[in-house]
């Protein structure tokens, strides 16, 4: 007659996969970090403009800022492409809203430019009348952005 044998004790999961798994993940980072570029190396042109000085700003200012215009330019998808409205008047495209935009450039560059896009706008035409803006030399060009919810 045999006696039965006691039985093995059960140790669990062996912990030699996890330990390789642990340590092929050690390798992956030490190589995947090694030629990354610190982000405090990475060149940044910063204005000499600080919040203090924008403060400061309006006080040495000849003119009175509420003098200066404020121009709302809405792009939006239309019928026929890319819909252009400067101060809620439909124009007939970015070539009259160039031409108006360099009129309003020559009377008054200080005037305040507020860019609203709509989602379904191309980026790129987006970019060119921002471009255009910046071109003009206009000092204040701002984004619009609608609340939550609102289209």
């Amino acid at each position: 007659m045999r006696l039965p044998r006691p039985a093995e004790p059960d140790y669990g999961d062996p912990m030699t996969p996890m330990i390789d798994v642990v340590f092929l993940l050690l390798v992956f980072f030490i190589c995947a970090s090694a030629g990354a570029m610190s982000e405090k190396l990475l060149p940044a042109e910063l204005t000499g403009a600080s919040t203090t000085a924008a403060t400061a700003e309006p006080e040495q200012s000849v003119q009175d800022p509420a003098e200066h215009l404020q121009v709302r330019i809405r792009l939006q998808p239309g019928a026929a492409g890319l819909e252009v409205l400067l101060d809620e008047q439909v124009l007939a495209g970015l070539p009259v809203l160039r031409e108006r935009l360099m009129r309003l450039a020559e009377a008054d560059p200080e005037s305040r430019i507020i860019l609203s896009v709509h989602d379904a706008v191309e980026v790129q035409q987006f970019i060119s009348v921002y471009d255009l803006c910046q071109s003009l030399k206009f000092r204040s060009i701002s984004f619009a952005v609608s609340p939550e919810g609102r289209p």
